[in-house]
């Protein structure tokens, strides 16, 4: 789409800008961080949540597929959240994808009804009760090492509830320069 621009009898053709900067960024933001950030699973994945939390409050966008899905590819193709474990990640991809979409849609119907706070404690408390179910079945079951019990249940909730700490910090921030 182009903009017309009428100056006397010429006519002046400017391209239409992009708008999704702020989309974009933190799209690509999500899939670099497991490159970027080599720490701890806990400083790795509040990064992450944070980036999820914000997504949802700041670019109005329905289009949450991406920002699902980026993070976890990231994190696999570098290796660094689990280290020797990765190759488990490959079992709970499709889950991590279904508790970050639970995260964004609890998170955004909490946040336009409710508040940020709210939206950030129920969507916590609901994908790290989802990948614990998973791990529990999967560790019982033994399709995989113990481990993941912990990896996916207390440090699931304690970074989406850090993630959200952050998110609210930096929209805070920002509401007060605008």
């Amino acid at each position: 789409m182009v903009y017309h621009i009428y100056m006397n009898t010429k006519t002046i053709v400017l391209p239409k800008t992009n708008t999704h900067t702020l989309e974009y960024s933190l799209l690509t933001l999500s899939f670099f961080i497991p490159f970027l950030i080599s720490g701890p699973q806990l400083l790795t994945g509040s990064v992450v949540n944070a980036l999820l939390f914000l997504f949802v409050s700041k670019t109005y966008s329905k289009k949450f597929l991406p920002i699902i899905v980026l993070p976890s590819l990231g994190a696999l193709l570098n290796g660094v959240v689990f280290g020797t474990f990765t190759p488990f990640l490959l079992y709970f991809l499709p889950f991590i994808w279904i508790s970050n979409f639970i995260l964004v849609e609890s998170f955004q119907y909490c946040f336009h009804k409710k508040s940020f706070a709210m939206g950030v404690v129920g969507s916590s408390i609901i994908k790290s009760l989802f990948l614990f179910t998973i791990a529990f079945v999967f560790t019982t079951t033994k399709f995989v090492p113990q481990i993941f019990l912990q990896a996916m249940g207390i440090f699931q909730l304690g970074t989406a509830l850090l993630g959200g700490a952050i998110a609210f910090g930096i929209s805070n921030i920002n509401s007060k320069k605008v």
